[in-house]
């Protein structure tokens, strides 16, 4: 076993020097556009979400449903529902409720790249998303026309980030509140009842990384003060990001923080090593040995099998008999010559079974013991009383 600990040693220190490593290592930038709140990430969401609470004057509740189950005969009204992914899919049914929803008088701000194909044939829509490529060095711009928010102020953020926008709309019905720098429309408004529907085309824009540059987040704060600013409830949906809740979150979130993955990979490695290096058996197998059968009670029904099969009642009868003889002997250390009276007080008294059931028992052995010839009745009330005797008397 020497080389074992010397292998242990070995692997301690190599796992040593690998945390050290981990720990040293500068972190590595995720750049994926998950938009979720949870993510401190560039391209997540944290900041806007946490400083909802100031815009709205109310805490946002967080949202692990389809949107069907969240808004479905859903009764209140002067809710805003803020919905901010890379891209949604749809049903006609979640798209159908949803306008039922901000008809009841509900606000429905939705950011994403794309959009179901029902909500887009409805409202007439037709995007161009963006191209998302974080190695292009110029940058791009976007703005309000709403005078009234400094519709003059342009916004930058690096270019194939923010160049989403909508190539065809309803002019009709569609209310133009934002655009780029190349004068194509991104942000609209669409009255249905007593709520809005808001849509923008660069999600990116509401992102921690377009926050924290120089004034972006006056444009956040500006495109959100177009809802309601003391709404009754505020909802963020994160089912169209991470999915719905349940029993798969906390994995998910082991994988989703460095820290914990990092340990989480070395618990299973470590694991597969154990599972191989102790896969080798160090003795030989043992050999189960089994208990010994009762040969006895297989001859007997053998040989009971053979007579019942040849319709000789009387000789399964004796035989069942002298197995029953033998076992008194064994089990009672009683003499079996004679069956009388003193024999079946002697039964009575060692095996615990009633006398008057005793004494049917020894008459019928003595017919049996006597019998010439024997009926198939006769050999089953027989082997019923030997079944009561032993499941009576079994310890």
């Amino acid at each position: 076993m020497r080389w074992m600990r010397g292998y242990m040693v070995l692997m301690v220190l190599i796992l040593a020097a690998y945390l050290y490593a981990e720990y040293k290592r500068p972190p590595v930038i995720n750049w994926t556009p998950s938009l979720s709140a949870r993510e401190k990430i560039p391209y997540g969401t944290y900041i806007l979400y946490q400083g909802l609470d100031e815009l709205f004057s109310r805490q946002p509740r967080e949202l692990r449903v389809p949107m069907y189950d969240q808004v479905n005969n859903r009764k209140d009204s002067g809710e805003v529902y803020i919905l901010i992914a890379p891209g949604i899919e749809t049903s006609a049914t979640d798209e159908a409720e949803l306008l039922r929803y901000i008809s009841a008088g509900n606000h429905v701000f939705i950011a994403a790249e794309n959009l179901g194909k029902g909500l887009k044939d409805t409202l007439k829509l037709e995007l161009t998303p963006f191209d998302f490529d974080l190695k292009d060095t110029d940058s791009t711009r976007i703005q309000l026309v709403n005078p009234v928010l400094d519709g003059k102020r342009w916004y930058s953020m690096k270019k194939n980030t923010v160049d989403g926008y909508y190539k065809k709309f309803d002019t009709s019905r569609a209310v133009v509140l934002g655009m780029n720098s190349n004068h194509k429309i991104n942000f609209l408004r669409y009255r249905f009842g007593k709520g809005q529907l808001f849509l923008h085309a660069a999600p990116l824009a509401f992102s921690n990384y377009f926050a924290l540059r120089a004034e972006n987040s006056r444009y956040i704060e500006s495109a959100l003060s177009y809802l309601p600013q003391k709404p009754t409830a505020v909802l963020w949906d994160e089912y169209y990001k991470i999915g719905r809740g349940g029993a798969a979150t906390p994995l998910r979130v082991i994988l989703t923080k460095p820290a914990l993955k990092a340990a989480y990979l070395i618990a299973l490695a470590m694991m597969l090593l154990y599972v191989f290096f102790q896969s080798k058996r160090r003795q030989r197998v043992i050999p189960v040995i089994g208990q010994p059968r009762n040969a006895t009670m297989d001859f007997v029904e053998t040989v009971s099998r053979v007579y019942f099969n040849q319709g000789n009642h009387l000789q399964i009868g004796q035989q069942k008999l002298a197995y029953l003889l033998d076992d008194i002997r064994s089990r009672y250390g009683l003499q079996t010559q004679a069956l009388d009276e003193s024999f079946e007080q002697r039964l009575s008294h060692k095996s615990g079974y009633a006398s008057d059931k005793v004494q049917v028992l020894v008459s019928v052995m003595n017919q049996v013991r006597h019998a010439e010839k024997m009926s198939s009745g006769e050999l089953l009330q027989f082997s019923k009383l030997i079944d009561e005797f032993y499941k009576r008397t079994e310890t």
